[in-house]
C-alpha cells in the first residue's frame, strides 16, 4: 500500500494517478485480455491451418489434453498432433505441444479459424473453458488457405483479426482521434486503454474517462512518467504477494499481454506498432488507403452532428459510427462513414454493449422515438434499443435522414 501512495503523491493534482492505483489493487487489474502469449503474423497462421490441412483435410484432429510435464508420451489417436507440432517447429523454429492448444489454437478458434471440441465431440464456444480433445479448420479457415488472390487472402485474416480484437482496434482508433494525435504509447495502452469500458468499485469507466486520464499522463514529466513505471514495476512483482495467480500482479506478464495486443493491432489496415518507440501509430500508405497523409477523423462532422440535430454534449455520452470506421476499405469509404449521418449520441453503457459484440450491431431503425440498432449477421436477431434522452440524444426530424443513409451504406456494392 505504501508503493500505491508513492504514485499517488507523484501528482496528487491527476485523478490518472489514483485510478492507476486503484486498478492495481483490482483482481481484474489487467482489464482487456484478448490474446495469448504466443506472437504471430498472418503467414504463421495461414501455415498453421495449411498443416492441419495437409493432414487431416476438413475432418476432426484428436489432440493433446493434457501437459506435457503431466503426461511426456502422446497416446493412440494423438499422431497427427504430434507431426503437426513437428512440421509446425520446423518452419517457425517454436511451438511445442502445449504452446500450440493452450495459445494458438484459443486464438485461432476466436478468430473463427478452427472449431474446438470436447470429449464428447460436441463444438465448445470460442470463449467457453473446457476439456479440449478435438479440432477441425471452419469454412472461414479453409477458405483462408485455399484463396488465391493475396487482396482476398488478407481482408479474410484481417477479418478474423477484428473477431479476436473484439471490436478493440475501433475503440484505440477513436481514442487516438479524441487525443487529436497520430499514435498511443504502450504505456498509455498498458495503464489506461485496456481498461476502457471495465467495471470498478461500481464505475463503469468509458472512453471518454481513458482520454483523459492519457491527457493526464502525458502532462507528466520525463522523469514522473520513469518514476511511474518504476513504481509499477516494484508493487507488481509476483514475490510481493500471496496466494494464487488472481491475487498476484505480475508486471512482465502484464505487458507482455498489452505488447501482444499492440502486435494484433498493427497487423490491421489502420495501425503500425514502432517497438523501439514503443508507440502504436495509425498506418501512412503513400500508395493505399490513406492516400499519403495520416488517416485523421473529421472535426467538422463531428460538430456537424451537434448542429444538425441542436443538440449539447452530455456527460456520460459518446459520439457512435453506426456502421464502424475500421469497415472502411480505402480512404474514400472512410470518408463516407466519418459522416455524421452515420454517428449516434448514445450512453457509455450502450456503446460498450455494441463493441463487446464487435461492432456487429449496424443496422439502424427506429420505433417511435427509439432507436434500433440491429445486429447484421444472418440469422442473428440481437438487437440494442436506445430510448431518445435517455440513451440517445438526436433530433427525431433526422430520422429518415439517418435510416436511409445507412441502408445505402449497408448496401452499397464492392
Amino acid at each position: 500500500m505504501n508503493i500505491l501512495y508513492k504514485l499517488k503523491q507523484l501528482d496528487p493534482s491527476k485523478k490518472a494517478l489514483s485510478f492507476l492505483a486503484e486498478r492495481l489493487q483490482n483482481d481484474n487489474y489487467r482489464g482487456i485480455q484478448l490474446s495469448q502469449h504466443n506472437r504471430y503474423e498472418e503467414k504463421d497462421i495461414v501455415f498453421i491451418l495449411e498443416e492441419i490441412y495437409k493432414l487431416v483435410k476438413l475432418n476432426k484432429m484428436q489432440i493433446r489434453n493434457t501437459d506435457l510435464s503431466k503426461r511426456p508420451h502422446n497416446i493412440i489417436g494423438e499422431e497427427n498432433y504430434s507431426t503437426l507440432v513437428n512440421n509446425i517447429c520446423s518452419k517457425m523454429n517454436r511451438c511445442t505441444q502445449d504452446s500450440l492448444r493452450k495459445n494458438l489454437f484459443v486464438d485461432m478458434h476466436r478468430m473463427g479459424l478452427i472449431d474446438r471440441y470436447n470429449e464428447k465431440c460436441e463444438k465448445v464456444a470460442p470463449f467457453q473453458r473446457a476439456t479440449i480433445k478435438y479440432i477441425s479448420l471452419t469454412t472461414l479457415g479453409y477458405q483462408l488457405i485455399k484463396s488465391k488472390n493475396i487482396f482476398d487472402k488478407h481482408m479474410i485474416y484481417t477479418n478474423a483479426l477484428e473477431r479476436l480484437l473484439g471490436g478493440f482496434g475501433e475503440i484505440i482508433l477513436s481514442i487516438i482521434f479524441e487525443l487529436d494525435a497520430y499514435y498511443i504509447e504502450i504505456y498509455e495502452l498498458l495503464f489506461f486503454a485496456t481498461f476502457v469500458n471495465k467495471e470498478m468499485k461500481h464505475k463503469i469507466y468509458l472512453k471518454s474517462d481513458i482520454v483523459a486520464f492519457i491527457r493526464e499522463y502525458r502532462a507528466l514529466s520525463k522523469i514522473q512518467k520513469k518514476q511511474l513505471r518504476d513504481i509499477v514495476q516494484e508493487y507488481c512483482n509476483p514475490k510481493n504477494f500471496d496466494g494464487n495467480k488472481t491475487n498476484k500482479r505480475d508486471y512482465h506478464n502484464w505487458k507482455n499481454e498489452t505488447q501482444q495486443i499492440a502486435s494484433l493491432l498493427s497487423q490491421t489496415v489502420y495501425f503500425e506498432y514502432n517497438e523501439k518507440e514503443e508507440k502504436l501509430f495509425i498506418k501512412t500508405d503513400k500508395n493505399g488507403i490513406y492516400s499519403g497523409r495520416r488517416l485523421k477523423r473529421s472535426k467538422e462532422e463531428k460538430s456537424n452532428y451537434f448542429k444538425e440535430h441542436k443538440i449539447e454534449k452530455t456527460k456520460g455520452f459518446e459520439l457512435h459510427h453506426i456502421v464502424p470506421l475500421s469497415m472502411a476499405k480505402n480512404r474514400n469509404e472512410f470518408d463516407i462513414l466519418d459522416n455524421w449521418k452515420n454517428m449516434a449520441y448514445i450512453d457509455g453503457y450502450s456503446h460498450s454493449k455494441i463493441t463487446q459484440n464487435n461492432n456487429f450491431h449496424m443496422k439502424l431503425s427506429f420505433k417511435n422515438t427509439s432507436a434500433i440498432f440491429n445486429d447484421i449477421r444472418v440469422n442473428k436477431k440481437d438487437t440494442i434499443i436506445c430510448e431518445k434522452d435517455k440513451e440517445i440524444s438526436y433530433n427525431v426530424e433526422n430520422q429518415n435522414v439517418m435510416k436511409e443513409y445507412n441502408q445505402k451504406i449497408l448496401n452499397a456494392k464492392e
